[in-house]
């Protein structure tokens, strides 16, 4: 593929962050206006609300009295893509933007710990039958998220001050979201949360612990690590399949294979260098080829697009189709196989021709013979921002592989 395409795509998404200033609709704000404020405590219709919002191809936003929001979450995940740009380019820009974001998540704590970092991945109330966030309430994904970019803000900018902060995110991970059920170890979405296990979670804790280990040594970490390793391996399926979750102290599993799958093969890719037990490493590493052929040959098509949830095809989602880039570039780096690249330029090329519009953003679903075109900030713009990103950064292209970058 030619480069040129994905530094276009990228340069022209991010003249149109700028220009929204980070501030965006979001797939389930339909429980932050005015009208649905009313219904509020009422879960039917709340759930209802949500899933209007999330499938209508009409922005109804604006009738139910929602407004723009800016989420912690896309902050944290362009902030690392613009570390990346900026390692790549030099372009003082990148480093100057990267660093507006990180100031702002580092004030976002809201942990009663100052030793500890956490924060809220929406500026909104969310309720689904899997889970419960507000403002007020920390999660996991925004941790995680939070302490990669701090982790690489270190790598890319040298200040120990962010390594301080990823250490203080790590131990909040371990000392509030850490959880056991049945000899098994694992990572829970918010401190609250109850009665089931979240594999993928499990997973993102699992890759922000190895990115910090690589800069603190920590035999606590690893062997913690490992138990994770465990959980994920005993619940990943003949075909390489993993399921959403299983409901504790049963053999129930919840079952939604999307983008969620990318998210633990990153966490296995990434700590898999740090298995100290050589049958634990051998037997990840099969785990990993086994995952990677289903989520290549079953999850995506040979032109680069993801079912929505397999087996259901549609609507390809944004969501699915930056993962899939973010997560074949990781393994490009990790194993040095062309065809993993190849890959992830393959679902880019194809997410750039049909889901990005002529104004630099990108679409959120894609149905037969019709687009949402709603831009969604978080779930859209700033997971491709960091998939292209990623793209470009894992193929350690160098500085003259910008091709005259313009912002």
């Amino acid at each position: 593929m030619d480069t040129q395409i994905v530094w276009d795509s990228l340069a022209s998404l991010y003249s149109w962050v700028k220009r929204e200033k980070y501030l965006g609709w979001d797939p389930y704000d339909g429980l932050s206006g005015d009208i649905s404020q009313r219904l509020a405590n009422k879960s039917v219709l709340n759930i209802a609300m949500i899933q209007l919002n999330l499938y209508s191809p009409v922005n109804l936003r604006p009738l139910f009295g929602i407004q723009k929001g800016r989420a912690n979450k896309a902050l944290a995940l362009f902030s690392r893509a613009y570390l990346y740009l900026y390692s790549i380019t030099n372009d003082e820009d990148f480093k100057l933007e990267a660093k507006v974001l990180l100031r702002i998540l580092e004030s976002q704590n809201i942990s009663n710990d100052k030793n500890k970092f956490s924060c809220a991945s929406y500026y909104f109330p969310y309720i689904s039958p899997k889970h419960y966030l507000s403002v007020s309430i920390p999660d996991i994904i925004c941790v995680t998220e939070t302490t990669k970019s701090f982790v690489t803000a270190y790598e890319v900018l040298g200040k120990r001050k962010y390594l301080r902060l990823a250490r203080r995110g790590v131990d909040f991970l371990v000392n509030e979201l850490l959880g056991t059920s049945q000899n098994e170890v694992y990572f829970k979405y918010t401190p609250e949360e109850k009665g089931k296990v979240v594999f993928n979670i499990s997973a993102l804790a699992l890759e922000t612990i190895a990115s910090l280990v690589r800069h603190i040594p920590s035999l606590y970490f690893i062997g913690l690590g490992e138990k994770v390793v465990e959980l994920l391996l005993k619940h990943q399926r003949e075909d390489g399949a993993w399921p959403y979750s299983i409901y504790t102290g049963s053999n129930i599993y919840y079952w939604q294979i999307d983008y969620h799958q990318g998210f633990i093969l990153d966490g296995l890719i990434a700590f898999l260098s740090y298995i100290q037990n050589e049958q634990l490493r051998k037997e990840t590493l099969k785990s990993i080829e086994l995952g990677v052929s289903f989520y290549m040959n079953k999850q995506f098509s040979a032109e680069g697009w993801s079912y929505y949830r397999y087996p259901i095809k549609y609507p390809i989602d944004i969501h699915n189709q930056a993962q899939g880039i973010i997560t074949f570039s990781k393994l490009y780096k990790a194993f040095d196989n062309p065809k993993y690249l190849n890959f992830a330029e393959r679902i880019a090329e194809w997410t750039i021709k049909n889901m990005q519009d002529s104004s630099g953003y990108f679409y959120t679903h894609k149905w037969p013979g019709f687009v949402n075109k709603i831009s969604y900030m978080r779930w859209a713009q700033a997971w491709m921002m960091l998939a292209l990103s990623t793209l470009i950064f894992m193929e350690g292209n160098n500085n003259e592989s910008s091709h005259g970058w313009t912002n």
